[in-house]
Parts: C-alpha cells; sequence; structure tokens
C-alpha cells in the first residue's frame, strides 16, 4: 500500500513539473538530424516570457554557462568598433559516457531586431562550419523563438554509436536551454517592454 501510495505522489509531482515546464515553453517543432556531414537543429517554440526579456537573455553573452550547462566559458572578444563583434565560447560535452570533449568556436556576430547570427570562424574554432540562428517575436503567450543550427565539427565522431547519441544530446540541450531562457526571462522587470 505503501509503495503504490509513493508511486501517486511521484506521478503528481511529475505531471505538477510538467505541467509547468509546458506553461514556461510549448515545443511547435525540434527537428535534430545528421546529414551529408553536418548536425542540423530546426527548433520552434512559445516562450511565456515577453521578446524584449527573452532578447536580454539571448544578448547577455558573459551569462551563457548559466543557461546550458555544455557551456563553460562564454564571453565577447574585444574587437576594434569598426570590426564585427566577436563570441567566443567553450563547451564540453559527452557522447553517451565514453566519448567527451571540449570544442571551441569563435563566431562573428549580427545582431539584428529579433535576430541573431553567430557564424564561426573555422580557422580558429573546433569546426569546419557553424552558423547559429536565433529569431524571436511576439506572440499571444509571450515569444515564438526559432532557432536553428547547423554544425560541422573537425573532430571524429564515430558512425557507430555517436552520431546518435550527439543528436539526442543536441536534442536534450536545445530544450534545456531555452527552458533556461525563458526562466531567467520571466524573472527580469517588464519595464520598456515597448521599446
Amino acid at each position: 500500500m505503501k509503495g503504490s501510495v509513493r508511486a501517486l505522489a511521484a506521478a503528481i509531482l511529475l505531471t505538477g513539473i510538467a505541467a509547468g515546464r509546458a506553461q514556461a515553453i510549448e515545443i511547435r517543432t525540434i527537428d535534430v538530424r545528421y546529414e551529408k556531414g553536418h548536425y542540423r537543429v530546426e527548433f520552434v517554440a512559445d516562450l511565456a516570457a515577453q521578446p524584449r526579456a527573452v532578447e536580454r537573455v539571448l544578448t547577455d553573452y558573459a551569462h551563457y554557462p548559466a543557461l546550458d550547462a555544455r557551456i563553460e566559458d562564454s564571453h565577447l572578444i574585444e574587437t576594434p568598433p569598426d570590426v564585427p563583434r566577436r563570441l567566443y565560447t567553450r563547451l564540453k560535452g559527452c557522447v553517451g559516457w565514453i566519448f567527451c570533449r571540449s570544442m571551441v568556436r569563435i563566431e562573428i556576430l549580427q545582431e539584428n531586431p529579433g535576430e541573431l547570427i553567430a557564424t564561426a570562424i573555422p580557422d580558429l574554432s573546433d569546426v569546419k562550419d557553424s552558423v547559429t540562428r536565433t529569431q524571436w517575436q511576439a506572440s499571444p503567450t509571450g515569444t515564438r523563438v526559432t532557432y536553428r543550427l547547423n554544425l560541422d565539427p573537425k573532430f571524429w565522431v564515430p558512425a557507430l554509436f555517436g552520431r546518435s547519441a550527439m543528436l539526442d544530446t543536441m536534442r536534450d540541450g536545445t530544450v534545456a536551454m531555452f527552458t533556461s531562457v525563458v526562466r531567467v526571462a520571466r524573472t527580469l522587470p517588464a519595464a520598456n517592454e515597448h521599446q
């Protein structure tokens, strides 16, 4: 009897957690695949936070490690005023529990209203190619976010088990990151939303 009561309590707790998460982030699309040497992510979700707050979180580069456990370091690189801003990130990831490594990306940032594009510089990064495009706009529930990543790493990933494990890691990491984005965005003051 006690076991079934515990099981019921656990089920209620998990349902409550899932419901709270569903209210904060509603995933519309998540497509993660390996195609012609590239890992690709396409993610669309509605976040229960205002667009200005979401933008503030997404452009607060120094605090990226708080959004994604895979990011060990993130900061802007000092550049002359006439040179596009550059972002340094060092990520650590494990494929399954066997293959772990760090990956450095130095990216050129293009910041537009409602859009952030980060393009890796291959000569300075552990990738042959990497482009991340994040777009956000107002939606009835807060903010609609579209996130696309195209990544071709320089390092070898074992085809037999590594690719599927890497895809799982990218899928879980993307959902976890945007769950953190909405959590942080909801703590920010709502002032200046009209700007």
